[in-house]
């Protein structure tokens, strides 16, 4: 008599060999649009921490109705130069096509685990959409590069990405943008998954994916050191979706994840480092209030 159990490990290893992954994936939860998930044996993230996420995750889009157009900030490399204080970043031109020409602008950033800043100088745009620190000369008004932009660099490190704003002193048409000079990124047949810092450290991470059927249900499968899970996220119009993760392992202080999003036909994976080994995961920063429209300038 051939006892049962002989036919079950063979036929568990077919369902997983030729099945797809989404078939054994978890629907993911939700919060205002961005989906998340964490590993067997974590706590829940914070409502303070989810709103932060929130916050990046839907950066370009918190515009709103001030926005109408969709504009966006849009980012030129230069080159790569040393800063005061020695490290090598590369510098960067802004252009906002489409903003108005006769505004004037306040700009702010959003490093990961600080607060937005607005800086107090003015700035201006030019007929090309070039940022410029002040108002452009006649000369000036068709410059796709000039001594007079402004210039950006962003001191970063791999994944971690960098929020900008640009807000016109009378509150109307705010413009968002982010650039990340050292992207982690997997391309394949079209499909397209990067991975971003959510905190210093990848205590928190954000899974975006692009370029995948729109309104599909995509399995994403996350590994971190001996832990694993498969989750459902579903694309929007433009086959783009977030997933926010929690890459930490109870019991150790360093460690990689590795994400891989199923499509119909690619697999693209990548695989970050998370932890430091001399010292703990920086605390969750509050998210940051939108910015607020500038009064009209003082000086």
């Amino acid at each position: 008599m051939f006892s049962r159990n002989r036919f079950f490990v063979p036929i568990t290893l077919c369902a997983l060999l030729f099945f797809p992954l989404s078939v054994f994936a978890q629907e993911s939860k939700q919060s205002n649009g961005l989906y998340y998930a964490s590993f067997r044996g974590q706590s829940s993230p914070s409502k303070e921490l989810l709103a932060t996420l929130e916050r990046q995750a839907l950066w370009e889009q918190e515009s709103g109705n001030h926005n109408p157009t969709g504009l966006r900030l849009r980012f030129v490399k230069i080159d790569d130069q040393k800063t005061p204080e020695g490290v090598v970043a590369a510098r960067y031109r802004i252009f906002a096509e489409g903003a108005a020409e006769n505004k004037v602008f306040a700009f702010g950033s959003w490093t990961i685990g600080k607060t937005f800043t607005t800086e107090s100088r003015d700035i201006y745009v030019n007929g090309q959409g070039l940022l410029m620190n002040h108002k452009p000369l006649p000369e000036q008004e068709m410059s796709l590069q000039d001594p007079d932009e402004l210039v950006v660099q962003p001191v970063t490190v791999t994944a971690e990405p960098m929020r900008y704003a640009l807000t016109p002193r009378d509150g109307q048409t705010q413009i968002f943008g982010t650039v990340v000079p050292h992207p982690l990124v997997a391309d394949e047949q079209g499909c397209r998954l990067e991975v971003l810092l959510g905190e210093p450290a990848a205590k928190s991470v954000l899974f975006v994916i692009d370029g995948f059927p729109v309104k599909s249900r995509i399995s994403l499968v996350l590994e971190s050191e001996g832990k694993s899970m498969s989750q459902v996220v579903v694309t929007n119009q433009d086959g783009h979706a977030v997933l926010a993760a929690f890459p930490y392992i109870t019991g150790k202080t360093q460690g990689s994840i590795k994400a891989s999003a199923e499509g119909p036909n690619c697999l693209p994976s990548v695989v970050l480092p998370w932890g430091q080994a001399d010292q703990p995961p920086a605390a969750a920063p509050a998210a940051p209030s939108a910015p607020a429209a500038a009064t009209a300038p003082a000086h």
